[in-house]
Order: structure tokens, then C-alpha cells, then sequence
């Protein structure tokens, strides 16, 4: 941004002179007559984006940031209008790795509902921020008594092989359902295998589609089973293959509910971005993986807080027999405040 001063005898004369200098896009900051009547008009115009050596993108990249920026100024202030207890546990929640956007909307909704002398106590607002939490938290059971196509979805390595074989498991020993493991991954090198591996383990049929025109036929297994597991390819839903296979789960099982995976290990934007693209598909649940496996869950519970998508379970290590359980909100909040 360019921002200039000029001088005249009228404002309709500086202003002539500053659209002739800087063209027609300039914006006035302010304007004062001077003591011997001169005007003074300051104005700023943005230069072409190739004169800024930026493309449109970087300029709108970095706009945002600023915008950020003013956005956090502004909410840490109404944050310390409401008292010291308030203003540190924001602090915590940004320290403990969530964004401030979401801090800020926690202290603030937990503000209007508490007194001024509970602000100033911390172990009032711990309380409230663990009714807080498990308000705002929503769970679902999906398994359920009638017939079943459950299909997970996820990045490469968020673990969703692992869990398939976890929920093989429990329909399989707990429920004593018939099941079937179907795999649309028949590319990705190790993954039949694997399933294969587990199908063994576990005692049930198991069928990979190598190319999408055998989607179909591996399909069939559905039909002598009560609970049909699918393994999608780690794949995003504008890459090639991903939403021809999904869409053929969809037509050969009209009532198949998807499930994302999300990972403590992946930052908060790709978090988010996972989010926004595949609930398009009507998500039915988040499934939260490799718990275990990081000391720092607030950017996931961030990202879970961003969106209305219910949790159902969460995944605690390798063992495929008992490393699974419905998602405790408790367990999550404890791990991100002692992180």
C-alpha cells in the first residue's frame, strides 16, 4: 500500500491531484485545512499485484492475516474486560492448542452464564468448562441391530485399516454379527495383505477391488453378511477414483454410513480441511485416532469444536481386540488440559 500526503487550496484540487498521481482507486485517510488555509490530504492506493512482486493469492493471504491479527487485539481485550480467571484461562486454552477463535468463544459463552466474584475463581470456571465441553461435544452410536455398511474414510496413515479391523473385531466376538472386510485401496502396495492378514486373524471373508469396474462384484459379500466394513484409499474426494468408488458404495449400498478419521497428529488447517471436503458426503460420525500417540490433542478437539459432526469412537493403541472404545469427553478434556 502506498500512502502519500498533498497539498492544495481546496479539496476538490488535491483530490484532482491525487487521482491524476496515484489513479482513480485511491482511498482518503484524512484530510485538515493547515493554518494558512492550505489543505492537506493524505491518501493510500494500492500498487498493481506484479509492482508488489506478489500474485493475488499472497496479497489475499496476507489481508487475512491482518485481519487475524485485529480480530485476536480485539477479542483478548473483551477477554480481559471480564476479569483476570477469565483472561488466564483463555491464555491456557490457546496455550493448550486451541486456536483463538475458539478460546475466545468458550471463555466468552461460559462468561454469560456465571457471576462476576465465579469469573475471579479458577476452579469455577474449570467446572464450567467441563459442562461447557461436554455440552457443546455431541456422540453417536452407529452400530446398530439391523444390516450394516460402514465405510471409513481418511488420509494415508490416519489409521483407518487399523480401526476397520477393531470394528471387525467387536461385531465379530462382542455383538457375534457375520462380517465382511471389502477394500477399494487394492493400488495403495501392502494394503491386501494386510487385510487379508486381519481377515485371517479374525475368521471372516474378506474382498478387494483392485479396479473400479470390480467394485461391483466384491460388493457381493454384503450380501451373506450382517455388517459389511469398506476401506476407502487415503485419498482426497477431487482426486481421481475416489468419488467414482464412493458413489458406487452409495448405489450398491443405499444404506452405507461413512465415518472420518481424524489424527492428533495432523495440524489444525489440515484438520479443518479434511472436515469441510468430506462432509459433503453426510458424515454420520468422527472417529478419533491414534489418541495415544500424542501428548497434544487441542488442535483435534479444536477442529472437533468447529463442527457440528457428532464423535462415536476413539482408538488407543494397536491391539485390534480392545484398543477401541466410545469416545469419552471426559478422557479427551483431561488430556488436552494436562497436555
Amino acid at each position: 500500500m502506498v500512502v502519500k500526503k498533498l497539498f492544495g487550496n481546496t479539496m476538490k484540487e488535491v483530490l484532482r491531484q491525487a487521482k491524476a498521481e496515484l489513479g482513480e482507486d485511491v482511498v482518503i485517510l484524512s484530510q485538515k485545512r493547515l493554518a494558512g488555509g492550505e489543505m492537506e490530504l493524505t491518501v493510500a492506493v494500492d500498487p498493481p499485484l506484479e509492482a508488489r512482486g506478489c500474485d493475488a493469492n499472497g496479497l489475499e493471504n496476507e489481508l487475512c492475516e491482518i485481519k487475524k491479527m485485529l480480530l485476536s487485539l480485539v477479542e483478548e481485550r473483551e477477554v480481559m474486560g471480564l476479569g483476570k480467571a477469565a483472561l488466564f484461562l483463555y491464555q491456557e486454552l490457546k496455550e493448550k492448542g486451541l486456536s483463538e477463535k475458539v478460546a475466545y468463544q468458550i471463555v466468552r459463552d461460559l462468561a454469560q452464564g456465571m457471576g462476576p466474584e465465579d469469573l475471579l475463581k479458577k476452579e469455577v470456571l474449570q467446572k464450567e468448562l467441563r459442562r461447557f465441553f461436554f455440552s457443546r461435544i455431541e456422540t453417536t452410536e452407529p452400530l446398530a441391530d439391523e444390516k450394516m455398511c460402514i465405510g471409513l474414510l481418511g488420509r494415508t496413515g490416519v489409521g483407518k485399516t487399523t480401526t476397520l479391523a477393531k470394528l471387525a473385531s467387536i461385531e465379530r466376538f462382542h455383538r457375534k454379527r457375520r462380517v465382511g472386510l471389502v477394500s477399494l485401496d487394492g493400488e495403495k502396495v501392502g494394503s491386501s495383505e494386510e487385510l487379508q492378514r486381519i481377515g485371517k486373524i479374525l475368521d471372516i471373508p474378506v474382498a478387494i477391488a483392485y479396479e473400479r469396474s470390480e467394485v461391483p462384484k466384491v460388493f457381493e459379500l454384503g450380501a451373506r453378511v450382517d455388517t459389511l466394513l469398506v476401506d476407502t484409499p487415503g485419498k482426497g474426494l477431487g482426486e481421481k477414483g475416489l468419488r467414482e468408488k464412493l458413489f458406487d458404495v452409495m448405489t450398491l449400498c443405499p444404506h452405507a454410513q461413512f465415518h472420518l478419521l481424524l489424527s492428533p497428529h495432523y495440524r489444525r488447517d489440515v484438520l479443518l480441511q479434511d472436515l469441510e471436503e468430506y462432509s459433503r458426503l453426510s458424515l454420520k460420525s468422527l472417529i478419533l485416532a491414534k489418541v495415544d500417540e500424542s501428548r497434544r490433542v487441542g488442535s483435534l478437539m479444536d477442529a472437533v469444536l468447529s463442527h457440528p459432526i457428532p464423535l462415536s469412537w476413539m482408538t488407543t493403541g494397536q491391539d485390534i481386540l480392545h484398543d477401541i472404545l466410545p469416545v469419552n469427553k471426559g478422557m479427551l478434556l483431561d488430556m488436552m488440559m494436562e497436555a
